[in-house]
């Protein structure tokens, strides 16, 4: 498999004969959010697809860290695999400069899904819309608590956007961190925050028993899920745009050979109507990228990320 920059080589026999033996997918975050939901999605059809099986191994602590960095410690033999996502894939490392790894230490594999991110409040709220969210918060910001699954999970980046470019210190804002998406909705459900910017795929129980309000989503267009919930265009409000999304990575430098049958297999899975389907029924989409544009869209959304939290003031 030439061609891969950060992959080390390896015996080509070893494609040939990978997996051998039983997968480890780890989820760096607590059942239940859209990266569990994606990696049991993949894991079930990775299985029939090498006929080895695949399983997935919740590993949550630190907001994805303690996932990452037992992948990062595990053999390079593809044996133990890991389903990234955005708060602890590039998000975290764009935050934290302490940060036990780096955004492109991991070896990156294929992007899988992407998942749109919807600004959520508590089902009885008297808030019909994401435009009295926004002037009600800048009248005190203080008043007001919001919810992020980790340091820097995704909704924690998205909604400093949507607050900070429309005069609101961030900052001034209680945060309650929780591990996982779940979570981080229950408390907005319950009341012990306002409102989240989370994951659709995260939140279909919720929003169907009206637990949850949707206000708006972060698309270009409305997602069919939710037809009657404005994009956040439409609702006024432009920079909410960041979009979530689930990608495999493994240990560094590995070998060139497993990077491609795990790309060729996700290559092939994109392209099957049985996985497609069952991803977007969970609330995501299925959004295939090869290594290298994996690589460089993780790259551009992580030096984006470095500028806008130094903006914000969320730089550590």
């Amino acid at each position: 498999m030439a061609g891969y920059a950060y992959g080390a080589a390896g015996d080509p026999a070893m494609a040939q004969s990978y997996p051998s033996k039983d997968v480890q997918l780890v989820v760096p975050f607590p059942t239940g959010g859209v990266t569990d939901l994606n990696a049991r999605i993949l894991a079930r059809h990775l299985t029939k697809f090498w006929g080895q099986p695949v399983t997935v191994a919740n590993m949550p602590g630190g907001g994805g860290t303690k996932g990452t960095m037992f992948v990062l410690g595990s053999a390079k033999d593809g044996t133990t695999m890991m389903m990234s996502a955005t708060g602890q894939g590039t998000q975290n490392p764009a935050i934290d400069s302490k940060l036990p790894y780096k955004w492109d230490e991991p070896t990156l594999v294929a992007r899988t899904s992407i998942s749109p991110l919807v600004f959520v409040v508590k089902g009885s709220s008297p808030w019909s819309s994401l435009r009295q969210v926004v002037d009600d918060v800048k009248q005190d910001p203080a008043k007001y608590k919001y919810g992020t699954s980790g340091l820097g999970g995704v909704g924690s980046i998205a909604l400093s956007l949507l607050f900070g470019s429309n005069g609101i210190d961030v900052q001034k804002l209680g945060r309650v961190e929780l591990q996982g998406g779940a979570p981080l909705l229950e408390a907005v459900a319950t009341g012990q925050t306002h409102f989240a910017a989370q994951y659709l795929a995260e939140m279909g129980p919720q929003l169907a028993s009206r637990k949850l309000k949707a206000l708006a989503v972060n698309t270009e267009k409305r997602v069919k899920q939710l037809p009657d919930t404005p994009t956040s265009r439409e609702a006024g409000f432009d920079t909410f745009t960041l979009i979530g999304w689930n990608g495999i990575v493994g240990p560094s430098q590995l070998p060139a050979e497993i990077v491609g049958r795990w790309n060729q297999a996700i290559k092939a899975l994109a392209a099957d109507k049985a996985f497609v389907a069952e991803t977007e029924a969970s609330g995501a989409e299925v959004a295939y990228l090869d290594p290298e544009r994996f690589k460089a869209a993780l790259k551009s959304e992580y030096e984006t990320a470095v500028e806008q939290v130094a903006k914000l003031g969320l730089r550590k």
